[in-house]
């Protein structure tokens, strides 16, 4: 490439008509090419087009989700049929090429002949170097159209195509799962989050909990605060916290908010909880629900969990908190069918030291906790590392006793998430 020429993988917004598919794409190499979380970035794009129609923002969904669902599967697909390795590809073309193997492979309402050519013009509007690039992104696509009877029976062919691309996982993390949960229980976990169908559970403010489809975040019970939108798993935490009226509670991950709230609302006023994050931006995320449900009885502040606070002790060094919440950063393998991006964010070095983080945060929240007081301990993810290691590590400091322990598993028919209770002796 020689110096001052514009890399195709730039791709060009001037010259990128602002279409669905074409925002679509950028979504997608913001995410896959400079490392960006899909849900951060899919909120950004969508809310740049404000006048787009339901069906428009619909489909930007579906395209983005879906392809980095099946990216690594399409990879191993695209490996068999070009000459040039994915990773060897020009990274505008990488990803034109996923998201339209995704369109012909998985998404039966869209013609063949839409996905190739819109594929093939987006790819020619770029610049001079692209005519014969469009050429190569036209021949693999009509190949994958070609051959999609033969792609199926491969991937259905045990003997040709490995578990973990049939499910579209990095194999570290099949292998993990499976170490765990065995192969049956680990293939339909991960057949759930490509396939299985993803429910929106909601909170009532009265506390009970309902499924809901349709555009939420704007209903008008959203906007007044009747409703939030949480995992059934979620919701949990603020049951098995169990408050009691006066209770002083505090949250040491809390952004966004969901867990903080609902405790807030079991308490019906009374008491307290300090919501805390690590980040002005995560601060305003709990504000806001805050604010959108009229609590009373919950303050937001920012506050590295790993540093200790000495206004949560008492003179003697003892915790004031009668509950601490410790829903902690996680890998996020529960999450999976909603972040289809932790695929290609989450390693095993990275569980690693996420443990040694959730340690490190527990060491400190651990004394807040009052005599007779609860810690809840929870993530939403399926590791061993970071679930039940961690339980064992909150035993082995002394002082605690398990109370109880819930484990969900995807499907089931909520995410995936981990759950544990224990008390202070």
């Amino acid at each position: 490439m020689h110096a001052g020429k514009k890399k195709i993988s730039e791709i060009s917004r001037e010259k990128t008509a602002a279409t669905p598919r074409s925002i679509a794409v950028l979504s997608l190499m913001k995410i896959l090419e400079e490392k960006k979380l899909s849900h951060i970035v899919l909120r950004d794009a969508l809310s740049a087009y404000p006048d787009w129609t339901p069906r428009d923002r619909a489909f930007v969904t579906r395209l983005v989700e879906g392809t980095l669902e099946y990216t690594i599967q399409i990879d191993f697909i695209l490996n068999q049929i070009s000459k040039t390795h994915t990773k060897n590809m020009e990274p505008l073309v990488r990803t034109v090429l996923r998201m339209g193997s995704y369109q012909i492979l998985y998404m039966d309402k869209v013609p063949d002949s839409a996905a190739i050519n819109e594929a093939v013009e987006l790819v020619k509007s770029q610049e001079d170097k692209a005519f014969f690039l469009s050429g190569f992104v036209n021949g693999v696509l009509r190949s994958v159209s070609r051959d999609k009877e033969i792609i199926f029976q491969n991937l259905a062919h045990t003997g040709k195509t490995p578990a973990y691309i049939r499910y579209s996982v990095p194999l570290w993390m099949y292998d993990a799962l499976k170490k765990v949960y065995g192969r049956e229980e680990t293939e339909r976990m991960l057949a759930w989050f490509l396939e299985g169908e993803k429910k929106n559970f909601v909170r009532f403010q009265d506390g009970h909990c309902e499924e809901m489809e349709g555009d939420i975040v704007h209903s008008e019970a959203f906007q007044r605060g009747e409703i939030t939108i949480q995992d059934v798993a979620s919701q949990q935490v603020g049951i098995e916290a169990d408050p009691q009226p006066g209770d002083q509670v505090v949250d040491v991950c809390a952004a966004p908010g969901g867990k903080s709230c609902h405790i807030a609302a079991l308490l019906e006023g009374t008491g307290h909880v300090d919501a805390r994050d690590l980040t002005e931006a995560k601060v305003a995320l709990i504000e806001q629900n805050i604010a959108r449900q009229q609590l009373t009885n919950i303050t937001a502040q920012v506050h590295d969990a790993r540093t200790p606070d000495p206004t949560l002790l008492d003179d003697a060094g003892q915790g004031t908190a009668d509950i601490v919440i410790a829903d902690l950063p996680c890998s996020g393998l529960g999450i999976l069918g909603k972040k289809p991006d932790i695929r290609f964010n989450a390693s095993r070095e990275g569980i690693r030291e996420l443990q040694k983080l959730q340690r490190e945060i527990l060491d400190t929240v651990c004394t807040y906790v009052k005599p007779g007081g609860k810690l809840l301990y929870s993530t939403c993810t399926l590791t061993k590392e970071e679930n039940e290691d961690n339980r064992e590590y909150i035993l082995a400091k002394g002082g605690f006793t398990l109370l109880k322990e819930r484990k969900f598993l995807p499907g089931a028919p909520s995410d995936g998430f981990y759950l544990t209770v224990f008390r202070k002796e």
